[in-house]
């Protein structure tokens, strides 16, 4: 009778286990309605240092235990940019859940940093939300992770004013996990509430 016992805790136990490491990580594949989740296939980012528009070194370390979503682009952007931060702004303000809000960080990325200094980004950024962070660095120091994340960017100077120029660049938004791992994708067209379910559902599973 004692063996039978002891053999019904361990058992329970066992099953106790089970459950709360399903309940800690459930990796079973997320269907999203407008991105794309990697999964178990989310990718480790190489070492890289920015400079929000506080002057403040923005790293790996920095973005990690939260979920950042990330938008590159440059603050003379006629069209995509601030059509795509409002998207964001907007995503923020329909997520229900106020813990998944606060889980989220968006984050700005200007890949023309010879016109976007720290203030200048601050001053756009915060004309979407006051949340939002802005960064940039030379291009030496950019590059590397704009090439990690597959984001393409460059510069037309070929007009005879070289102070007003164009930069082409990818729309992509890119979301790193809380590990700082190259987590999943948000391709255009971009829709605010439909990024808000599939954000909520990542972050609420995980």
């Amino acid at each position: 009778m004692k063996n039978l016992h002891f053999f019904a805790i361990a058992l329970f136990a066992l099953c106790g286990g089970f459950v709360a490491s399903w309940l800690v990580y459930d990796s079973r594949p997320i269907t999203l309605e407008t991105g794309q989740w990697f999964g178990d296939q989310a990718m480790v980012l190489p070492e890289f240092q920015l400079i929000d528009h506080n002057n403040q070194n923005l790293d790996n370390s920095r973005l990690s235990g939260k979920w950042s979503l990330v938008f590159f682009g440059y603050t003379n952007c006629p069209d995509i940019c601030p059509t795509s931060l409002q998207t964001l702004a907007e995503m923020m303000k329909v997520i229900d859940d106020p813990d998944v809000r606060k889980a989220i960080q968006v984050i700005f990325i200007s890949v023309d940093p010879d016109r976007d200094s720290a203030e200048v980004l601050k001053s756009y950024v915060h004309y979407f939300n006051d949340d939002f962070i802005g960064a940039t660095a030379p291009l030496a120091a950019l590059n590397p992770l704009t090439k990690a994340l597959g984001v393409r960017h460059s510069r037309d100077k070929s007009g005879e004013d070289q102070a007003n120029y164009e930069v082409s660049h990818s729309s992509v938004m890119i979301l790193l996990d809380p590990a700082v791992k190259f987590a999943g994708v948000f391709s255009a067209p971009h829709s605010a509430p439909a990024m808000a379910r599939d954000l909520s559902k990542i972050i609420e599973r995980h």
